[in-house]
Formats: C-alpha cells, structure tokens, sequence
C-alpha cells in the first residue's frame, strides 16, 4: 500500500509539472516582448516600438491620430474602434524614417470582440510621404473568403499568395516578416514565404496596372518609403516590431 501511495504521489507531481512548464514557457515568452536579445542587436536589428510610447512613429498625414486613433496598452499598439474616437477622425502612423532595403518582423492579433464586422488593415512598405498609398501586406480575418488579392498576406489589390497562408484566429499572435532587398520583395506569415515578386518587373508592372493603382506613375517603386500602420476602424493590435536594413 505504501509503495501504491508513492506512485499516486509521483505522478501527480508529474502531471502538475507538466501544467505549469507550458504557463511558464508562455509568461517567459510574453516577458521577452518588444525586446532585442544582445546577438540580435549585434546583427544589426533595432526596435521600432519600445512596448511603452508610440515615439517611433508619427501620423501619416497628420499628428492628431496618434494617442487618439491608436494606443499603447499591456506593450501592445492597438488601433482603436471608430466609436471611441473624436467624430470622423482616423490616421495611419508610419516610422519616423524611410528604409529601402530591409528585413521588418512583427506580431499582430485580431481582437476576438471586435464588433465592427472583420478586422481590416495591414502593413505598407514603400510608402510616400505625407499619404497612406504603399505597397500593402494585407491584414484580414483569415477565414473569409474574399478576392484573392484582398486576403489575407497579399500583395493588396495586385499579387496573390501563392497558398492560402496558415493563420492562428482572432486572439491569437500571428508573426509577420517582410523581406526586401531592391526590388526583390517576400511576405512571410508564421513562418512561411507566401509570396515574392520583383517591383518593376513586367509581371508586377501587369499585376498594378489590373489593380485600383493603375493611374499612378510606376506605382511601388519608389526606392525608399516609410513602413506604415494601417488604420482601418480598429480591431487589431501589434507588437515586437522589429527592422533590419540590409545591403542592396
């Protein structure tokens, strides 16, 4: 009987370590947010969100969005709902400085009690000054069927995936990475490229001029533009952004 109790004992000192190294390896992971380890700041990656301020970003157009249409919250930037806001007032935010070649990694999560029907936005490269017009990553619910070229991860309005992107649900971390060097451009989504085209190309020249951007002049390929948050009513939130300037 006392060599039973023992066994009952053991295991269930097993079963209660196996409960809490998986909370554990969570809250270690959630403590790391928005830092830089000493090897990535050697390899030359710098934060872009200090999990505390929205200083390294400013309006698109204008100032009066940030601290109104977006957030700072538990070291996340979240863009606020529509109705919480000053009547008609929206803004992207963008960095603070303009890139070119470069490797951007970020978070971002879909909020689960969004009521404003499904959460749009996205990420822009090569965005031109003082506007919201960039290349765009699209942000969207991930199990919504919409045109190809407005799901989620495309090249919005003018390149698809390649593959329908496997995608964690609202709530949820999703890690995005965009990579470009020159002209050469990849999406990447949890891990995976989904996508890589050339700007310029006779393709992607094709592809812009099917899409709503056909009357702009050589429409993304400016050789260097601003990263932009887009603002598009709310229901998402960003965190460990994170860039690295890369060689042409």
């Amino acid at each position: 009987m006392l060599q039973h109790r023992s066994n009952l004992h053991a295991t269930a000192v097993l079963l209660a370590t196996m409960v809490i190294v998986p909370s554990c390896a969570i809250a270690r992971d959630e403590a790391k947010a928005n830092t830089l380890t000493k090897k990535q700041i050697s390899q030359g990656w710098k934060l872009l969100f200090d999990g505390e301020t929205l200083n390294g970003f400013k309006g698109a157009t204008h100032d009066k969005v940030l601290n109104t249409c977006w957030k700072v919250e538990e070291g996340q930037i979240v863009c606020t709902e529509r109705d919480r806001r000053p009547p008609k007032l929206s803004g992207s935010i963008v960095t603070k400085n303009q890139y070119n070649s470069f490797d951007l990694r970020l978070d971002y999560r879909l909020d689960p009690s969004f009521k404003g029907g499904h959460v749009n936005s996205g990420i822009k490269y090569f965005a031109y000054p003082n506007t919201e017009l960039g290349l765009e990553y699209q942000l969207f619910d991930g199990d919504v069927e919409v045109k190809d070229t407005g799901a989620l991860a495309a090249l919005y309005d003018i390149l698809p995936t390649k593959d329908k992107p496997a995608v964690r649900p609202r709530g949820q971390w999703n890690r995005v990475r965009i990579v470009a060097r020159g002209n050469h451009v990849e999406h990447w989504l949890n891990g995976k490229k989904v996508l890589e085209f050339e700007r310029g190309s006779d393709p992607f020249r094709a592809a812009v001029a099917k899409s709503k951007f056909r009357n702009r002049d050589k429409f993304g390929e400016a050789k260097q533009g601003y990263i932009l948050l887009q603002d598009h009513g709310g229901g998402i939130a960003f965190r460990n952004i994170r860039i690295k300037v890369l060689d042409d």
